[in-house]
């Protein structure tokens, strides 16, 4: 079934109502009304759905600044506006909401409301996960009274933000509402083919709502323990993802989806490269023939230099270190010879077909490894259950399995990946061994702290197309995850002040009073969200 992208998406700027045009490659299997009000329920499911894929200003300032920001990778010079994502994030996401409430307000009209319960948990689990992405971004947000504009009219256009722990229990109670109503009972209504992300699993989807309250309670477990702790213990004793269950866009799933802005992000920003602080977690030395690297995933998340060799660029460069340059992201010039990554490319850079391949490379939203960290922090840490230092490792490996199994799945199954292919789309025993045995990423069953942070930076690898994530962990956890000790300065100046998005103009500009409520005229990008310490 064709991905549908509505043509009438509605877009509130926490009040202010603007018609937002369609995004590129997306086919339509309808002929969707000017007005959004007279689409019907499957067409505006279906437009929630497509708002799911990154933009190019979102893709470009991840690649730009949250790489860095969270150390999975480095720039080399350069930056892209970080700034150009804003404006694009906030009208994604509210046109979404706005689409969302109409649904709502359509199903408490029905006859029968408890029909439309798979429907509305779909999408509230979906809704769920974009609000704490964004939340995550921004910190206190218009939530609560937002996206009602074409409901209430004049009364939706300007409302207030709420703040980012009210949001995080909102969106719990919203996913527990999910798991406990998503039902393959007969009598349910469908919106068939157009649920596109999923295929109307139901079981799949339970366990996607379920698996995203455990991240959401985990993450503010210390800023509201007692509520937390009520969400994972319940969550834990529910199904949650596993094995090759990977939630995201898939194309091979969505037939005429098409990652074009991936591209384009990667065009715009050709510095990406493998960073030290990556590299000290893959490999036990730095020989440029790649010898010392003993995770699989290396290979697959980068690639030699124009030399064909193996240098980390390091996370925090001196003024002596060499400067970089070459074409490692030049589409037509790699396509015609691969190995041409340009005379200045002499650091390792991001595998070149997370540009090249648009239609077979998904982009993920949580992954079944993900949720296996999740339980061992839990079990680490005496989240919501007893502390289990025994269970805590076997999830642990359990996700080094999962996600070693994923990424080579996700490279041998690429249509455009011919170079260094995986020879196998899961993984050997042997390479499994050498990552579960190594002394940098055995398990501490001796040392609870050291073992916690060897989860989080497992969870940190495996959110390597995921750098919101991996900066939200950061965040979260007071910055446990992996980091570089060597010349912090550099790190400092440049990166460690970014915490948050700041408000787009838009707010400024239509929604002032609340915008000036919030922030006290002071909208900064070092302002501390409430899930930090």
């Amino acid at each position: 079934m064709k991905y549908v992208q509505h043509i009438s998406k509605i877009c509130l700027f926490a009040g202010v109502l603007v018609f937002a045009s369609c995004k590129k490659n997306f086919e339509t299997i309808n002929t969707p009304p000017v007005e959004a009000t007279n689409a019907s329920t499957p067409e505006m499911f279906n437009a929630v759905i497509s708002s799911l894929p990154l933009d190019a200003g979102e893709q470009s300032v991840l690649h730009a600044w949250i790489y860095p920001v969270t150390q999975q990778a480095i720039i080399t010079s350069g930056s892209y506006p970080y700034e150009n994502a804003i404006n694009g994030l906030w009208a994604n996401y509210y046109g979404a909401l706005a689409n969302f409430r109409m649904i709502e307000d359509r199903i408490s009209k029905e006859a029968n409301p408890a029909s439309m319960n798979n429907v509305y948990a779909m999408l509230k689990t979906v809704m769920a996960y974009k609000t704490i992405k964004m939340t995550n971004y921004f910190g206190s947000m218009p939530y609560k009274e937002a996206g009602y504009a074409a409901i209430k009219k004049a009364a939706g256009y300007k409302v207030p933000y709420d703040k980012q722990q009210d949001i995080y229990a909102a969106v719990l109670t919203d996913l527990k509402w999910a798991v406990d109503n998503l039902s393959t009972a007969a009598g349910q209504y469908t919106v068939g083919n157009y649920e596109t992300l999923l295929k109307n699993n139901i079981p799949l989807w339970i366990k996607f709502a379920n698996s995203l309250r455990l991240q959401v309670a985990i993450t503010m477990y210390d800023k509201n323990t007692t509520l937390a702790a009520t969400h994972i213990t319940e969550a834990l004793g529910k199904p949650l993802l596993e094995g090759s269950e990977n939630i995201g866009l898939w194309p091979s799933q969505i037939p005429g989806l098409k990652f074009e802005w991936r591209q384009w992000s990667f065009s715009a920003n050709c510095y990406l490269r493998f960073g030290s602080t990556m590299w000290n977690l893959m490999s036990n030395n730095t020989n440029k023939d790649g010898s010392g690297i003993f995770d699989v995933r290396a290979k697959v998340f980068f690639e030699g230099n124009n030399a064909g060799e193996w240098v980390a660029y390091p996370q925090n460069p001196l003024t002596t270190t060499p400067s970089e340059g070459g074409a490692p992201y030049d589409l037509d010039k790699r396509s015609k010879v691969w190995g041409d990554k340009g005379a200045g490319c002499i650091y390792s850079p991001f595998n070149f077909y997370f540009e090249k391949d648009m239609t077979s490379i998904p982009e993920l939203m949580l992954t079944a490894a993900q949720v296996h960290l999740l339980k061992a922090e839990a079990y680490n840490r005496g989240l919501g259950v007893t502390a289990n230092p025994a269970l805590a490792k076997v999830e642990y490996d359990k996700a080094i399995a999962a996600s070693v199994n994923m990424w080579k799945g996700i490279a041998f199954n690429s249509s455009d990946w011919t170079v260094n292919k995986p020879a196998s789309a899961t993984a050997t025993a042997a390479e499994l061994t050498a990552i579960t045995t190594n002394p940098k990423t055995a398990y501490d069953l001796a040392n609870a702290a050291n073992a916690l942070r060897q989860i989080y930076a497992q969870f940190w690898i495996d959110a390597f197309r995921q750098p919101w994530d991996a900066w939200t962990l950061l965040r979260r956890t007071g910055g446990k995850t992996p980091m570089s000790p060597d010349n912090t300065a550099y790190y400092t100046k440049n990166f460690a002040s970014y915490t948050r998005f700041v408000y787009p103009q838009e707010e400024f500009n239509f929604n002032f009073e609340n915008w000036r409520a919030e922030t006290n005229s002071n909208d900064v990008s070092s302002t501390k969200l409430w899930i930090m310490p």
